[in-house]
C-alpha cells in the first residue's frame, strides 16, 4: 500500500451525494453514494512524501475468485470430432479498511473553489461481480472419399461491464456536506453504479464453414467459404457510459450502443499447394 506521509485523513473531508430518482439506475436510483473527499487546501499544495508499506497495517484487504472451468473433446467417429468449454466464476474484492484509513487512494485531482479538491471517480470499496460465465462449443467433419469439410464454432460471452459516469452538480455535493463549490473549469464525475451490478447484452456468435479439397495431380486447392455472425446477432458491444437526466435517447444519451456485433458476412477463400 502508499501512503501519502505528507498528509493525514483529517485532510480529506467526506461527503456524500444522492444519486437521482430516475428508473433506468434501477437499484441505483435514488440511493445514497458515500466514500466521497474533498481535499484541504494545505494538503492539495504539500509535496507528497510517498510511502510503501503492508496494506496489513491499515486493515484487512483482500480479492478472492471462485469459479469452475472445464473443457472436453471427444472424436466421436472418424473424422468426427466435437469439443467445448465452459468458464464460470466471480470476483469479490474488498478495501474499505485500507481506504477508511488512507482516503488519497479513492481520489483523484479535482479543483474547488475552496482550494484544490478531490473526488471519487469509483467511491465503491467493496466490489462483487457476480457470475461471468462463457460458453464455447466447436464441431468439425470431414466428409470421407469427397475431402468435404463442414465446421462451426459457437461462443457466448458476458456483457461488459457498465458504469454511469455521473457529473456531480454543486448544490447536490453540498447538500452532501462538501464545503465550497467546484471551480467552473472541472468536471468531477462519479460512477452511480456499483461495479459487478449493470451488464451489457450477452453476446452469442455461431459461424459455419464449408471447404472442399481438389486434387490435380501433384497440386491441391483448397476452397470454402465461411460465414459469421449467422444467426445475424445484434448484441450491443460497447455503450455510452454518460450519464445525464436531460438526455434520455438519442445520441449520447447513457446506454446508448456505440458499437454493435459486426453483422452476418461471408468469405472466400482459396489455398493453392503446389
Amino acid at each position: 500500500m502508499t501512503d501519502n506521509l505528507a498528509t493525514a485523513t483529517g485532510d480529506y473531508r467526506p461527503f456524500s451525494i444522492v444519486a437521482p430518482t430516475d428508473s433506468r439506475l434501477g437499484d441505483a436510483s435514488g440511493k445514497t453514494i458515500s466514500s466521497l473527499f474533498a481535499q484541504t487546501q494545505a494538503a492539495a499544495t504539500a509535496v507528497p512524501n510517498q510511502f510503501n508499506t503492508l496494506a496489513s497495517n491499515f486493515g484487512n484487504q483482500y480479492q478472492h475468485f471462485n469459479g469452475f472451468l472445464m473443457n472436453l473433446q471427444s472424436r466421436v467417429r472418424s473424422g468426427l470430432t466435437l469439443s467445448g468449454g465452459l468458464n464460470t466464476g466471480k470476483t469479490v474484492s474488498d478495501n474499505c479498511e485500507i481506504r477508511a484509513q488512507i482516503p488519497e487512494l479513492t481520489v483523484g485531482g479535482i479543483v474547488s473553489a475552496a482550494g484544490p479538491g478531490v473526488n471519487a471517480a469509483n467511491p465503491w470499496c467493496h466490489i462483487d461481480t457476480g457470475w461471468l460465465t462463457r460458453v464455447t462449443a466447436l464441431g468439425s467433419y470431414i466428409v470421407p472419399k469427397v475431402d468435404v469439410l463442414l465446421s462451426s464454432t459457437f461462443r457466448s460471452d458476458q456483457g461488459g461491464q457498465l458504469a454511469a459516469n455521473y457529473l456531480i452538480p454543486t448544490a447536490l455535493a453540498q447538500a452532501g456536506g462538501l464545503a465550497g463549490t467546484f471551480a467552473n473549469n472541472v468536471s468531477p464525475t462519479i460512477n452511480l453504479v456499483q461495479p459487478g451490478t449493470l451488464y451489457g447484452d450477452r453476446v452469442n456468435e455461431l459461424d459455419f464453414k464449408l471447404a472442399k479439397i481438389f486434387r490435380f495431380g501433384g497440386t491441391r486447392l483448397n476452397a470454402g467459404i465461411e460465414i459469421y455472425n449467422a444467426l445475424n446477432a445484434n448484441a450491443t458491444l460497447t455503450y455510452a457510459q454518460t450519464f445525464t437526466l436531460t438526455n434520455v435517447s438519442g445520441p449520447g444519451a447513457w446506454l446508448q450502443p456505440t458499437q454493435v456485433m459486426t453483422p452476418r458476412f461471408f468469405k472466400l477463400t482459396a489455398q493453392f499447394d503446389f
